[in-house]
């Protein structure tokens, strides 16, 4: 898919949790992506434009283009929260891989489950999917293995949860590491013997993970350790965004 440079402008500030936000913007008529793909934003700041690449949180199926991201206090991050809603900027995309392969899977007879496993904002490329899959009508037998600090950081939570409710194919894990005394889920890490007891059978799922590079390298190389082929795990780092 070609990308494009493009102006458009700011809708909405959507409070997601704790000091993650999500941006809304027109979407150009015509703009193409794929669930999963990310872009580049320049916001128009003086003495210099400043530039940043986000995946978009949003689904190719939606009338709008959003993207998602914690608050850390750095310039672009000041310069974004300050942004008038109707401001123009620049986006530039899409770019990226981290897309379902639908077609080619189909055609090989490769209909494996799916198992998404992601911590903290690295949830935006995969509420994409989803929420294409949903409005496509599209999932597959597929699992979402989500990791945060605390039950207050997870981006996402009721619709993530109201799609598992709405589609018999999905089922969402939330894993919480650092919980309050009221949390009834899942504690810890994802490890081996946490995917083992989710999963059974690790080795006949194929994987999209996607979230700090720590975490993302780690598990590529324990799924690979039990008897994953390496082409059966896709990645997705978002480095600098925790």
């Amino acid at each position: 898919m070609t990308s494009t440079v493009f102006a458009t402008r700011l809708m909405e500030k959507i409070p997601r949790a704790g000091d993650i936000v999500s941006f809304r913007f027109e979407r150009p008529e015509g703009y193409q992506y794929l669930a999963g793909q990310w872009h580049v934003v320049t916001i128009p700041v003086s003495p210099e434009p400043l530039t940043h690449h986000f995946t978009h949180s949003s689904s190719p199926t939606e009338p709008f283009l959003e993207f998602t991201t914690r608050m850390r206090g750095t310039q672009f991050k000041n310069a974004l929260d300050s942004l008038p809603l109707g401001v123009q900027v620049e986006m530039e995309g899409p770019f990226g891989s981290f897309t379902l392969a639908t077609a080619s899977a189909t055609a090989t007879g490769d209909r494996r489950p799916l198992v998404f496993i992601t911590g903290g904002i690295g949830i935006t490329p995969v509420r994409s999917i989803l929420r294409w899959q949903v409005d496509t009508g599209s999932a597959l037998p597929e699992v979402l293995l989500y990791a945060n600090s605390s039950e207050n950081a997870i981006a996402f939570r009721d619709e993530l949860d109201g799609m598992a409710a709405t589609s018999p194919d999905i089922r969402v894990v939330h894993i919480v590491s650092r919980p309050s005394p009221a949390w009834i889920g899942r504690q810890g890490h994802v490890d081996a013997e946490m995917l083992a007891d989710e999963l059974g059978d690790v080795a006949s799922h194929t994987y999209y993970v996607s979230g700090p590079p720590p975490m993302v390298l780690a598990l590529r190389d324990t799924l690979v350790a039990h008897g994953v082929d390496r082409d059966s795990v896709k990645t997705e780092l978002f480095e600098g965004y925790q």
